[in-house]
């Protein structure tokens, strides 16, 4: 079982409350969205995540399901990172079996997944537009996991100009639950693949675009169940796997591996299934040079 740490302790949530104010503060200051412009559709996006950010470490919350979702991922890239030769032998089959790995999370949010890949050793910077939510996470990092501390580092700032001071970085970009937010993802993709070393490996979870996903992940979830604040997710921004491909195709970076998800509500767990038609996770090489 991975490790989560409960975050609704009344202490926490106090120091949250006063660093999510001095957040409110700065924004109304300055105009709202820190050192990046964002577009009015990206702003609406960020705001509405932002909603969460006190609920965001709260396992039985809005985010439930992100939680959750933990317990296939982490394997899903650990043992993607493990299967391309780039762990040295001796780190396989430990605890810390990401030490010496370098990664990027792109759009972390409060730090969910961030947490759990430092836990197995990895250097993860984690980047998002969303101030509040990376207060969340820092807050949280400093409370409850203080010992991974000097292997995580936040920050808030766009992809892009992350990628143009960090040129072929990383081993390994995550780019987890975020795509379904993005208007542009073939700008977001390149600018992650830049920042990928070659060799490296780029990693996506996201929904697929099909009515099936459409209906029961996102009507029935969002408007029937209120398993995720409404307004959530959009057609219009959801997309296959296939097209995803094609897309890093054109960055040269090959398609290893798809696999199909999908989440069990009334257990709270996700699965992998033989089909897309829900959600994926795919992981992409990065061409050596």
């Amino acid at each position: 079982m991975l490790r989560n740490s409960v975050y609704p302790h009344s202490k926490l949530l106090q120091t949250l409350a006063k660093v999510l104010g001095r957040c409110n503060n700065s924004n109304s200051s300055t105009g709202g969205g820190g050192s990046a412009t964002l577009d009015a559709d990206t702003k609406r996006e960020v705001e509405h995540h932002e909603n969460q950010a006190t609920d965001w470490w709260n396992q039985n919350g809005t985010m439930e399901a992100l939680h959750a979702l933990n317990e296939i991922r982490v394997p899903f890239i650990r043992d993607g990172i493990v299967a391309r030769g780039n762990v040295k032998s001796h780190y396989v089959n430990t605890t810390k079996v990401l030490k010496g790995q370098c990664l990027l999370e792109v759009g972390c949010g409060g730090g969910l997944l961030t947490e759990q890949l430092a836990r197995l050793g990895a250097q993860v910077t984690g980047i998002d537009l969303a101030d509040k939510l990376i207060a969340a996470a820092k807050v949280h990092l400093t409370e409850l996991s203080p010992e991974l501390s000097s292997n995580v580092k936040y920050k808030m700032e766009p992809v892009n100009q992350h990628a143009k001071a960090n040129c072929e970085r990383y081993d390994a970009v995550i780019v987890s639950e975020v795509l379904e937010h993005v208007d542009d993802k073939v700008a977001l993709l390149e600018a992650c693949v830049r920042s990928l070393r070659p060799g490296g490996s780029i990693f996506i979870t996201t929904l697929n675009k099909t009515l099936p996903m459409w209906v029961a992940g996102v009507a029935v979830s969002e408007y029937v169940l209120n398993l995720v604040p409404r307004g959530t997710h959009h057609w219009d921004k959801m997309i296959s796997p296939l097209d995803v491909q094609r897309i890093l195709d054109t960055m040269n970076c090959q398609t290893v591996l798809v696999n199909g998800s999908t989440y069990d509500f009334w257990n709270n767990s996700w699965r992998w299934i033989n089909t897309t038609q829900m959600c994926y996770a795919l992981q992409a090489v990065k061409d050596s040079e």
